[in-house]
């Protein structure tokens, strides 16, 4: 990032999390995660979604530039707005040290140094309502309009994934604004340093190692799964900054500072601190563990919204078995399913895990679209269970969050691949498809073959701490 100004997207970042500002600004770059294959394919179908969105919309321009001379590009997108082009893709905008490129700037009635119209900035998103962070986007793509038109837009909008394209008041957030401009400045010219909470940007933030390995330095209770930076910060506050400060003030304690009322969630903090302090499981509330019927683990990939992959691994009595049903082509989807439905339907009673409700959604479309044997179809329909919602109903765990690949290394399993994940899976497929290398293959099973497995490693290990069935 040139910190000699301030994107935008930065602004809406440091809405949600100032400390990643920060680390824009004074991090170490070694420490900076690079996009994996994952993160590359949710850039690019981002890019597809928004480029297939703008081409339902009629008289679109975008400005020609050579992507490196700013000044050129904002010369080329003033010139598309002076001629009043009702739309304007990807537009160039800089003042100051701020400098953006709004999805749309589109053409509205109203007044401006322009003429009579004037613009508001458009931003498109893959989600279904309007959050804080791109309310501060606009705001950004706001004060960058204003010197062009004269005066500040007072409505931007944002186009939804549900395709409603919601208007925001952006005065309403103005002096909120202004406050975040100034932290930012100080952050920049180093008269504070926002300290580090776990909170909803941390997800797919490429500073997420640095943040960790301050927090494990010093058992931050940002590590305890289920610790908002908002709750974070409170007990921060009260002097419980680590989980042995949680452990050592007891229920009690933490109760006090959670607030009257919150009684079990602080009981729940607690347990969680207890897990990281001796790095064991604590029990919740006495769990169950069938052992009188197959229990089956299943677990799926997918590719663009196809199932290429279904992995399985059957546990009964002292019998175990693996199987994956792989297709070589998407077209296959209803042979893969239909095999792994025969596969299931040799128990006459069973029980099927899943991490999440991922396969819910996907088994039942299946189900609709390509049938298959009833007998296995019985078993998903009634037996399902989502694997991840059970430990953490009965468990709490030294973990941050309940995602497998945080569960299973708690219990010493580790993925072959150094990449595992569904996204990476998914990128890979699309290069196996490409390329037909019989070790992309053998690495998407592999992955897919671990998840299972992962699953079964949780099982077992749990299973000592559960009650007789």
């Amino acid at each position: 990032m040139d910190l000699r100004y301030a994107s935008p997207t930065a602004i809406g970042k440091a809405a949600r999390c100032l400390h990643t500002w920060y680390l824009e600004c004074f991090g170490d770059r070694a420490k900076k995660r690079p996009p994996d294959a994952g993160t590359e394919l949710l850039i690019r179908r981002g890019e597809e979604n928004e480029l297939r969105r703008v081409a339902t919309l009629k008289d679109v321009a975008r400005p020609q530039w050579n992507k490196s001379d700013w000044a050129m590009g904002v010369s080329a997108t003033l010139d598309l707005m002076r001629a009043g082009c009702p739309w304007i893709y990807q537009g160039v905008l800089q003042h100051g040290r701020y400098r953006g490129l709004p999805d749309l700037l589109q053409c509205v009635d109203g007044s401006s140094s322009l003429g009579a119209f004037t613009y508001r900035p458009v931003d498109i998103k893959n989600h279904a309502t309007v959050s804080v962070k791109d309310r501060f986007q606009l705001m950004a793509y706001a004060h960058l309009l204003e010197p062009v038109l004269g005066s500040r837009p007072t409505e931007g909008a944002i186009w939804l994934s549900t395709d409603a394209l919601e208007a925001v008041d952006l005065p309403a957030y103005e002096k909120d604004f202004q406050d975040l401009l100034g932290q930012m400045d100080q952050v920049l010219q180093g008269k504070l340093v926002p300290a580090a909470y776990r909170c909803t940007e941390c997800r797919g933030c490429p500073w997420i190692d640095d943040c960790r390995a301050t927090w494990e330095a010093t058992r931050h209770v940002s590590l305890l799964a289920g610790v908002s930076a908002s709750v974070s910060r409170k007990l921060c506050q009260a002097g419980l900054s680590s989980w042995k400060d949680l452990v050592a003030a007891g229920e009690a304690g933490v109760a006090r500072v959670v607030g009257a009322g919150k009684e079990a969630a602080a009981r729940d903090i607690w347990l969680h601190a207890m897990a990281w302090e001796t790095g064991k499981p604590q029990t919740r509330r006495p769990a169950r563990f069938p052992s009188d019927l197959p229990i089956h683990f299943y677990d799926i990939e997918t590719f663009n919204g196809s199932v290429y992959l279904h992995g399985d691994v059957r546990l009964h009595r002292d019998s175990r078995e693996e199987r994956q049903f792989f297709a070589d082509d998407p077209a296959d989807e209803r042979r893969v399913w239909h095999e792994f439905l025969d596969w299931l339907a040799r128990d006459r009673d069973a029980l099927v895990y899943c991490w999440a409700s991922y396969e819910v959604g996907f088994a039942r479309s299946l189900w609709e679209r390509h049938g298959g044997n009833p007998d296995g179809w019985k078993h998903l329909a009634r037996s399902l269970r989502d694997q991840k919602e059970f430990v953490k109903e009965h468990f709490a765990l030294p973990v941050t969050t309940y995602s497998i690949k945080e569960v299973a290394p708690a219990f010493g399993f580790h993925w072959t691949a150094v990449d595992a994940g569904g996204l990476n899976s998914e990128s890979w497929y699309g290069d196996w498809l490409a390329r037909r290398d019989p070790a992309l293959k053998a690495k998407i099973l592999r992955y897919n073959l671990d998840d299972v497995l992962a699953m079964e490693v949780i099982d077992r290990e749990l299973r000592p701490l559960g009650v007789p069935s």
